[in-house]
């Protein structure tokens, strides 16, 4: 078929000798056209550089063909890597159906309905992409009550009437969990996120099935719940590493959050993936990166936001909601910064103190008192974790801190 311009819905036709209506129909994705009939309409429509005109076609059909974001102004914004890297695949999927990508801001936290009643309202949007989902969501309600298709990405509690992509975020957690326990750790800590988001419930639950199957150490104060940037890791890992008997390992509900736990870890002079090991979820890009590289799962999120798209391209043909509902598992990608515990939490706990008890003397004359504490601090880092490190071939029997820095 020559390429030209110009070339119409009667062209194609003429040339594969079909219908008008069934080149149109294969066009548009109808199920009731032969997928190898699909396939050669769409083939030969790329090969002649054929599109249709939008204005036309929008009047026969009643559409914009435009699919719309909100942004609620709780969770991560759209700066964040993975939320970048979602919408990439949105726009790759869209762009393949002649779609067009609205992103719309809430005017404030918990205004959300203002934003969708004027899309709604105006028709500025044939259906819309729900994020951050909620245990108890309250857009999923209002969306199915307006008749308006979407697709979320995630699940709320009873997601069995509307159309989702999700990944097992409870089966990546309990998977985690149980590696870090195979490596020796018996006293994990979980920095978590806030509890309204589904995700974080799910994280939870997994990391709390695994916890109990396998008879971990369970103190309530081992669970932190944080915020989802760097700072708030860090500030939960600082509170986990204040406990008299720290965790060994640390798992994280975001690589963000890792990221963070990890400046904390150094901080102290301690080494991340030996003293402290240390799993992360989402696989940003500079995950791998960081030093160490982070041990992480990967939800593939441009590939998630492929699938969400063409979930809702179904969704607004007429397919059911009820067949448009995926649960895909996360991929382990195993880096540097988890392994076999060089400590124990006594250990640590002395490393930690003999740490703090090194950065006061720069700062003033240690007195008789403070060279005791720092005494005893050594003893007990000593008695308490020389053994375990030494089985590992890394004790070298002197003050811990000491053998720590040798050991980096």
């Amino acid at each position: 078929m020559p390429t030209k311009s110009g070339v119409t819905l009667n062209t194609l036709a003429r040339e594969l000798g079909l219908a008008k209506s069934t080149v149109s129909r294969a066009l548009n994705g109808y199920p009731d056209i032969a997928e190898q009939t699909r396939k050669r309409v769409r083939n030969a429509a790329d090969r002649c550089g054929y599109r249709p005109s939008s204005t036309a076609r929008n009047l026969k059909r009643g559409r914009v063909d435009t699919v719309g974001v909100v942004l609620t102004g709780e969770g991560p914004d759209i700066a964040s890597p993975f939320f970048i890297q979602f919408l990439r695949g949105v726009t790759r999927a869209l762009d393949r159906e002649g779609l067009d990508l609205m992103v719309a801001t809430a005017p404030g936290p918990g205004r959300w309905r203002e934003t969708y009643d004027r899309l709604i309202a105006s028709r500025k949007v044939d259906g819309f992409i729900v994020t951050r989902i909620e245990t108890r969501d309250p857009r999923v309600a209002y969306l199915r009550q307006r008749g308006v298709p979407f697709v979320t990405h995630g699940r709320t509690e009873n997601p069995s009437q509307f159309a989702w992509f999700d990944m097992d975020n409870r089966r990546a957690f309990r998977e985690a969990t149980e590696r870090l326990a195979a490596f020796g750790h018996r006293r994990i800590g979980l920095i978590a996120a806030p509890g309204a988001f589904n995700f974080a419930r799910e994280r939870l639950n997994g990391y709390r099935e695994a916890r109990d199957a396998l008879g971990l150490e369970a103190e309530p104060g081992l669970i932190r719940r944080a915020g989802l940037h760097a700072g708030d890791g860090r500030a939960a890992a600082e509170a986990l590493m204040a406990m008299a008997r720290p965790p060994t390992a640390l798992l994280c509900v975001r690589d963000e959050v890792a990221i963070g736990a990890t400046s904390a870890i150094t901080a102290r002079g301690l080494r991340v993936g030996q003293d402290l090991s240390v799993i992360g979820y989402d696989d940003v890009p500079h995950a791998e990166f960081i030093s160490p590289p982070l041990t992480t799962y990967s939800q593939e999120s441009e590939a998630a936001g492929v699938r969400v798209s063409e979930l809702l391209v179904q969704r607004m043909r007429g397919v059911r909601a009820k067949d448009l509902q995926e649960l895909r598992p996360a991929k382990l990608i195993e880096r540097a910064s988890d392994g076999p515990p060089a400590q124990t939490p006594e250990s640590l706990r002395a490393l930690l103190d003999t740490a703090a008890a090194r950065s006061g003397e720069k700062s003033r004359k240690p007195t008789g008192r403070r060279g005791n504490a720092d005494q005893k601090s050594a003893t007990a880092a000593r008695s308490g974790g020389s053994g375990t490190a030494a089985r590992r071939g890394r004790g070298r029997g002197l003050d811990p801190l000491l053998d720590h820095r040798r050991a980096t």
